[in-house]
């Protein structure tokens, strides 16, 4: 069996950034926490594997805002992992999941004032649950909640076009819940 879903999800998530400077061979280091809220647009493709078990990919791009974004700031997000999930409930019209999720996450900040594009990638993890209400016998709804978890590093960072890595590097990490609603979709049905 084959599912297949797509929807939304919007999430509120706690991030903290570490800022390394390095000048004349001394490092100084500065966090600082903050607030931001994800729009997200989830693809899922699962194959089961077994009637309580499937295995899947979750690809998932969409918009990240935090507390201190300026309007002038364009930030662009996806997330990408294998998701196995466990079926605590597998019926034909109801299915009640809990499911991991192990991947990989890139992050794009870019703004105006100044101009600031900013790249980072990293790890991510996260867990959830869910509950899948069939329609019909191959269309669905999908309701989940997540906790997701990443640790990025800088990958590149240019001011007004020139770039500040040589000096400057950081880690963003984040963490935090989100909510997804989703059309869902089964192929295969004997």
């Amino acid at each position: 069996m084959v599912h297949v879903s797509v929807g939304t999800a919007i999430g509120a998530h706690g991030t903290e950034q570490e800022g390394r400077y390095r000048v004349l061979g001394l490092t100084w280091t500065e966090t600082h926490t903050d607030g931001a809220a994800t729009v997200t647009f989830p693809l899922q493709v699962s194959y089961g594997v077994r009637d309580r078990f499937s295995l899947g990919l979750m690809m998932e791009p969409g918009s990240y805002v935090p507390d201190t974004a300026s309007t002038d700031q364009q930030n662009s997000l996806f997330n990408m992992a294998i998701e196995p999930r466990f079926y605590i409930v597998n019926a034909d019209r109801l299915a009640w999941h809990a499911s991991i999720h192990l991947g990989g996450a890139a992050l794009r900040i870019t703004d105006k004032d100044p101009e600031v594009d900013a790249r980072y990638a990293g790890g991510a993890f996260g867990l959830g649950t869910g509950l899948a209400i069939g329609l019909g016998s191959s269309f669905g709804l999908g309701f989940d909640l997540r906790y997701l978890a990443t640790r990025m590093e800088l990958r590149s960072m240019e001011v007004n076009n020139a770039s500040v890595t040589d000096f400057f590097d950081a880690t963003l990490r984040t963490g935090g819940v989100l909510a997804q609603f989703s059309l869902a979709f089964r192929f295969g049905v004997g």
